[in-house]
């Protein structure tokens, strides 16, 4: 479809959902309560930023009280040019039939499983974000959460960390700031850049995590080179030259009836302490070569996190009872049967 129509499209509907919500004095969490929408939804459809399902246009003409083809007839030309009626079918009409059209030839199991994304759209959900968040806007809370329900109509697995790339990608640049992802060989660790911003991403997503800890079981990969722990830290403090922030997705429950994610900023400056780190050999432990710990400590003792230098097949380094009170959560999206 052309990018022209479908600004004229949303502009159209924006406006008319504007008027005939404030004709039957409804405010914009009025009118998303009644259809059962998250209550910034109509904000951001009425400020253009967000397109909008078939099933919720229904949902919404039918609140207001209109048909579908009013909710989506720009009023003013309807206006200026009754007497020519056929002569100018609107874009809005146009890409519905189109839409239509194109679901017609899927076959039964594409129709399916298009019918399963639109209904995933409609479960209830509560989207949150940290008021001071430079990072997550209202409009990039929506994008992404939309792209985790369509995840999640057909899937019970958590977004891996290749599709969450590619989905906080898309719903930066479809909120209006630029973003991309960058992957070379010469950039170790800089996943995404954001608003010019170099970037780590990472995800987690066990089955036994733990709320108040965050766990990477892979940071980086550690090579095969020589294995000693000093040498090794210095490896990861010289890895994070290459980035400037560092985020995490957590999949805190990916129950089909309830499924709550977090995206959690770990310090740079944090990760940093390292160099400082009371490193320690697992001098009983059977890996070849022996894995070892890196210790960070608060002033009063307390263990901040820990790095994991792991000498298994893969090499790697994890980080391990990272406490997420020293982190900054920036958005939280939950949704299910089960969400209240």
């Amino acid at each position: 479809m052309v990018r022209k129509s479908s600004d004229s499209l949303r502009a159209t509907l924006a406006e008319n959902i504007k008027t005939f919500r404030k004709e039957i004095g409804f405010s914009q969490e009025e009118l998303a309560e009644q259809c059962g929408l998250h209550r910034t939804y109509i904000g951001s459809v009425e400020r253009h930023e967000r397109n909008v399902t078939l099933s919720t246009l229904e949902v919404l003409s039918e609140t207001l009280g209109i048909t579908v083809p009013e909710l989506l007839t720009n009023r003013e030309n309807q206006s200026d040019n009754s007497h020519k009626e056929g002569s100018n079918v609107s874009a809005t009409k146009n890409e519905i039939c189109e839409l239509v059209d194109a679901l017609h030839r899927l076959t039964p199991t594409q129709q399916q499983i298009v019918n399963a994304t639109v209904l995933g759209f409609g479960i209830p959900r509560k989207f949150w974000r940290a008021s001071d968040s430079d990072i997550v806007t209202e409009t990039v809370l929506g994008n992404l959460g939309d792209r985790l329900l369509s995840h999640h109509a057909g899937s019970r697995q958590a977004l891996s960390k290749d599709r969450f790339e590619f989905a906080l990608e898309a719903a930066f640049n479809d909120s209006g700031i630029p973003a991309f992802l960058v992957k070379s060989r010469t950039n170790r660790g800089h996943d995404i850049t954001i608003a010019g911003t170099p970037v780590s991403l990472k995800t987690e997503a066990a089955a036994n995590i733990k709320e108040d800890l965050i766990h990477i079981s892979k940071w980086m990969e550690l090579g095969k080179g020589e294995w000693k722990l000093p040498l090794l830290r210095d490896m990861f403090l010289e890895h994070m030259r290459s980035y400037e922030r560092i985020f995490t997705l957590r999949c805190l429950d990916a129950d089909p009836a309830h499924v709550r994610y977090e995206l959690v900023e770990i310090p740079k400056a944090l990760m940093l302490e390292a160099s400082t780190c009371q490193l320690e050999v697992r001098e009983d432990s059977r890996q070849n070569p022996k894995p070892g710990y890196g210790y960070v400590r608060d002033v009063a003792g307390q263990l901040k996190y820990a790095l994991y230098f792991d000498g298994g097949t893969e090499r790697k380094l994890q980080i391990k009872n990272l406490r997420k009170d020293l982190c900054k959560v920036h958005a939280t999206w939950a949704f299910g049967l089960a969400t209240s």
